[in-house]
């Protein structure tokens, strides 16, 4: 009797999937045609652990926790994502230590609370309208049409292209406990295609970082990062909760590291003893199989401030940062606003 009703329930799994595929639609009108035995929202729930449908959830946070349930207001994605068209995919970045940087997706599900610049950056410029919308994420649906037209023109100028400053190539959906796998497969498409034009690609994830990276499609020369500027579990919950754990970030990026490739870690935005108290001499011991590293201090935030003489605070890490790379023969990288920066560190991904 289980089996039949399995086998049904799969039938009408698949024929909701072929009636709809690659389109959308909002719940509740999706109830109003429903005539099967199973549940609507049964199926759609194991629809979505499958990864053969997104569930855009509106809203998205309910008392601040991401919401798992479905409801009638959320729009249902059959084999597809939200998307965005654009004119232009690849530009020149004004970051210090950037070349050129591609910025496929459009808001993060991460929703980091620091308070996150890029979010600030597109709500004050109309791309979204809060943080809502800025994690409910969207790719760029012609960013691969967009890539094969602009590499012609700028392949020439370009000595390496960074995954992302403005939204995160490896986002973590923390509802089903995965990478999102149609931001993942765009990130890997986008790598790949770079790499057979000879270009160095350097990504940066909060996310967790896929093992087929290391595989031979992939170019040799990439470099391969993770943010993580705290193992405390506190720390993570009010500013980084829907990304995750630093230990989960960190082993994914170590297998690549032991797979022979090149690995980095952001230690930004760095906090001062006031947001959190911490050992950075335990978390640099903790990321010392890595080939570079990154410090910066922590903007946009008055507890920063607030904390007594945090200058002479982030001199003091600098150092510490500056001298244990030099004993392990790391690379290191001091952001600009940060004591000790230096222009020397503008060429971390140029050599």
């Amino acid at each position: 009797m289980e089996i039949a009703i399995e086998y049904e329930q799969n039938d009408e799994a698949k024929g909701l999937m072929n009636r709809y595929r690659g389109t959308h639609r909002r719940l509740r009108n999706l109830i109003q045609d429903w005539s099967y035995h199973t549940p609507l929202k049964d199926i759609l729930q194991s629809l979505e652990t499958s990864g053969e449908v997104y569930i855009e959830r509106h809203p998205r946070l309910v008392n601040g926790v991401v919401r798992t349930d479905i409801r009638s207001s959320d729009i249902v994605y059959f084999d597809s994502f939200p998307s965005i068209s654009r004119r232009t995919l690849m530009y020149q970045t004004k970051v210090e230590y950037g070349d050129y940087t591609i910025n496929h997706v459009l808001g993060c599900a991460h929703g980091c609370d620091y308070p996150c610049y890029a979010m600030q950056l597109s709500k004050r410029y109309g791309r979204v309208s809060g943080r809502e919308d800025w994690m409910s994420p969207k790719i760029v649906g012609n960013a691969m049409s967009l890539l094969e037209k602009e590499l012609p023109r700028l392949a020439s100028k370009i000595r390496f292209v960074h995954l992302s400053f403005m939204t995160d190539p490896f986002m973590y959906d923390v509802v089903n406990e995965r990478t999102y796998p149609w931001i993942r497969n765009l990130t890997l498409s986008i790598i790949r295609r770079l790499n057979q034009e000879g270009i160095k690609v350097t990504v940066l994830t909060k996310g967790l970082l896929p093992e087929e990276l290391a595989d031979s499609h992939f170019g040799k020369d990439n470099e391969y990062g993770v943010t993580l500027v705290s193992y405390n579990p506190e720390f993570h919950a009010k500013y980084e909760p829907f990304s995750p754990c630093a230990e989960d970030r960190l082993s994914k990026l170590r297998r690549l590291s032991d797979a022979g490739l090149r690995t980095w870690v952001s230690l930004e935005p760095y906090p001062t003893p006031n947001i959190v108290k911490q050992d950075l001499m335990k978390i640099l011991e903790q990321i010392d199989f890595v080939d570079k590293i990154i410090f910066g201090k922590w903007n946009y935030n008055p507890e920063v401030s607030r904390f007594e003489n945090s200058r002479r605070f982030y001199m003091d890490c600098s150092d510490q940062v500056i001298r244990f790379c030099s004993e392990k023969g790391i690379s290191f990288h001091i952001k600009e606003r940060t004591p000790r920066s230096s222009s020397r560190t503008h060429s971390l991904f140029k050599e």
